[in-house]
């Protein structure tokens, strides 16, 4: 085994370099995160927005349907919202709950229903279209 002895002077140059090196991967990781914030604000729709309805009105009905994602109920009393979500396949609801309610990534979704990431992605997007476009059926036959 090799003894390696560093003097004062490079054992100082080590540790300037290691900080920079964690400063430099800190600063990009941080642009990273705020660029991610960025685009999922952009992108993403809360299940309560695609309603026209006014969260005093959802207190208002007393009529609120259930919904099991992974042994948990959640209740939705907004009927148009409820009703839209019914007509979706059962995976593109476990989705949107697990994404909406649950507060979980795409990666982390992806993990419990043995998809990728961008596999998650895409059906997510494609559920939450689906989900725009039954509420637009319902409010156009009201």
């Amino acid at each position: 085994m090799i003894d390696l002895k560093y003097t004062d002077k490079q054992i100082e140059h080590i540790q300037y370099a290691f900080r920079a090196f964690c400063k430099k991967v800190l600063y990009h990781e941080a642009i990273n995160a705020y660029r991610d914030l960025q685009r999922r604000q952009k992108h993403e729709t809360s299940l309560d927005a695609l309603s026209s309805m006014e969260p005093t009105a959802f207190m208002e009905q007393e009529i609120a349907v259930s919904f099991t994602v992974r042994s948990e109920v959640f209740f939705v009393a907004n009927e148009q919202l409820a009703t839209a979500l019914l007509k979706l396949p059962d995976q593109q609801q476990e989705i949107l709950f697990l994404y909406f309610y649950f507060g979980y990534s795409d990666k982390e979704i992806g993990v419990l229903i043995g998809r990728s990431r961008s596999a998650t992605n895409r059906r997510r997007d494609i559920a939450i279209k689906q989900l725009r476009k039954e509420m637009e059926v319902l409010r156009n036959n009201e």
